[in-house]
Order: C-alpha cells, then structure tokens, then sequence
C-alpha cells in the first residue's frame, strides 16, 4: 500500500514505508517479537493518525492475519531478542573492498 499514498499525510507516508521494512524483515525470517510489535504499535498509530481512509485501513490487513495466523508469523521469527534490520558490515562490504580497507576506522 506504501505507493498507493499520496505522501501528503506524515503518518501514511511514514507509516507505510515503516510497515515494508518490517514486514519484509520478518517475511525474510529476520524478525523477533521486538518487530511485530512494532508492526502493532505502527498500525494502530496509522489508524488514528492517518487523514484519509487509505491510511486508516491499510493496518487492517496485518492486524487480521497477525489476529488470525499468529503461528505463521511465530514460524517466521528468527530469535525472541531483538535482532537489528541494518547490517552496517554488509553496507560497507564493497566499500571496503573497492578502498582495500578493512580497519576498525574505514567507515568514519
């Protein structure tokens, strides 16, 4: 639903483009109870937040299958802590790799 926003409103724009991150973090069997969680809190903020009937119902599909397929989700999740979505090891690979630099100092 993330393109289907005009971007006009902060919480749908915002909101939407949090929802993708965290949805295909979790469908990447990356997630932990920490990320659906937050998918909750989004959704629920996005709900009452949002200006348009877009933004207000886009939460309702993952908030019925999160109700609904509980034991899907659970399958999905790859540890109970959380576990971060950014790998800055792996966004400076090819940096380093192209420099030849790969000292504690090589990503200031």
């Amino acid at each position: 639903f993330r393109h289907e926003s005009c971007g006009l409103c902060t919480p749908c724009r915002v909101g939407t483009s949090l929802l993708q991150l965290l949805v295909e973090k979790v469908a990447a069997g990356k997630g932990s109870p920490v990320d659906v969680a937050e998918i909750q809190r989004v959704c629920q903020l996005l709900k009452v937040t949002a200006h348009c009937g877009l933004g207000q119902t886009v939460p309702n599909h993952l908030l019925d299958s999160l109700l609904k397929f509980r034991a899907d989700w659970d399958k999905r999740m790859q540890t109970t802590e959380f576990v971060p979505a950014f790998d800055l090891d792996a966004a400076l690979a090819e940096a380093r790799q192209l420099t030849g630099r790969d000292d504690a100092l090589a990503h200031l």
